[in-house]
């Protein structure tokens, strides 16, 4: 069974599956549990680096150097995790992932701190993108959509609450109790994943046919496609995640805590909805709706002044990325066949991933030199004019058809 808007069928059939079996909400728990350990450093792993001797530059050094780790693993993890299987590079991830907090507890200077960043980004990559791919493998062909936006809320529940988790825990127990004690949940994760099977079903038909990596993924249309709209949709969620503090804070509209929470929250609502809507009647509408709440949340970006506009515009990015990001899972994982699906998820998020890191390194100088409004109104105009362009081009690509 094919999804109902694909006008053509994977390379590879599996026929029907139960919607939600056991092993999809086992995965779900894991990574919930993962990522839960993971954001509860957002708002500590910056005092940490200043209390070993680090400077508002080591700071940002060590985002870079966790990102650039992440950045270079994840081709590496996807071909892995197709040619051996999903759970040995989801185990090795959540080992990585899981224990990333408890070696920083180790790390009593930069280097070692920076160290560290590489461990842990290398873990997030493994886990994340055989997450992705094992989902898929779990789910039937017309369910995508809802599947993958449902499995990806894990991440976004666990931003609501671990923030403000971790920031609560360091200004009680101080700094070595709180990462023994993130570590210790990335430890329940570590378990959980031990949980989730083998090589069966889908990963021995993968198994027999072979992969041909992410360099084969890519040949297909719908990756290609995929992976360029993740690369446009990393340059405001790089923006908005690293900026709206500094903008919160240089307007007088108060802490940004409450912002990302109001985003998460919205975003853990959106993408399963969102996910439905594209079983039903494909990607395209729900892409560029998604991407064009995104650039609109950033029109709104140049120009707020009162912390209740914040939160709805907060608000309105965690509906349009979750609704965008819904619809591109689903278009990526339904061009592939089971045994590119690593790969497939590889590119995706590597494509995401680099514009959100060059993306806000230049978008950072230009706010330096001409303000926040004047960075978030040039976000919004290269967001909204690839909307144009994508609704153009899928127009004329289905013309052609």
């Amino acid at each position: 069974m094919t999804p109902p808007w694909q006008s053509e069928p994977p390379e590879e059939g599996t026929g029907r599956k139960a919607a939600y079996p056991r092993p999809f909400f086992v995965a779900m728990a894991s990574s919930f549990l993962l990522f839960f350990s993971f954001l509860a450093m957002f708002p500590t792993s910056p005092l940490y680096v200043s209390k070993v001797g680090g400077s508002s530059a080591d700071n940002g050094l060590a985002t870079w150097v966790f990102a650039l780790a992440a950045l270079l693993t994840r081709p590496l993890a996807g071909f892995l995790a197709d040619r051996w299987g999903r759970k040995p590079i989801l185990v090795l991830g959540a080992v990585f992932f899981g224990g990333g907090p408890a070696l920083h507890t180790l790390a009593s200077s930069v280097p070692l701190l920076l160290a560290v960043k590489v461990f842990h980004g290398i873990g997030l990559a493994c886990f994340s993108t055989a997450y992705q791919a094992f989902i898929a493998d779990l789910l039937s062909p017309d369910r995508y959509g809802a599947g993958l936006g449902l499995a990806n809320i894990a991440s976004s529940v666990a931003m609501i609450v671990a923030p403000l988790f971790g920031e609560w825990m360091v200004a009680r127990f101080d700094f070595r109790p709180s990462f023994l004690t993130f570590s210790a949940v990335g430890g329940l994760g570590f378990l959980t994943v031990l949980l989730l099977p083998g090589r069966s079903g889908a990963f021995a038909r993968q198994s027999s046919s072979g992969g041909g990596g992410p360099g084969e993924a890519l040949r297909q249309r719908g990756v290609r496609v995929g992976g360029l709209w993740m690369a446009l949709l990393g340059v405001p969620f790089g923006t908005f995640t690293t900026f709206l503090p500094l903008l919160a804070s240089t307007r007088d509209l108060g802490g940004a805590g409450l912002a990302f929470s109001v985003y998460a929250l919205t975003n853990t609502l959106a993408r399963p909805l969102a996910g439905s809507v594209v079983d039903r009647w494909g990607p395209r509408g729900v892409t560029l709706m998604g991407l064009g709440m995104v650039g609109l949340t950033a029109v709104g970006l140049a120009v707020v002044v009162e912390r209740w506009a914040l939160m709805g515009l907060s608000a309105l990015f965690g509906v349009g990325f979750g609704a965008a990001t819904a619809a591109l899972d689903a278009i990526v994982q339904s061009s592939v066949r089971e045994a590119l699906r690593g790969g497939a998820a590889a590119i995706q998020y590597t494509a995401f991933d680099t514009l959100v890191g060059f993306g806000t390194l230049g978008l950072g100088l230009l706010a330096d030199a001409a303000g926040y409004g004047m960075m978030y109104g040039v976000v919004s105009g290269v967001v909204l004019l690839g909307v144009v362009a994508g609704g153009i081009g899928w127009r004329t690509t289905k013309e052609r058809a």
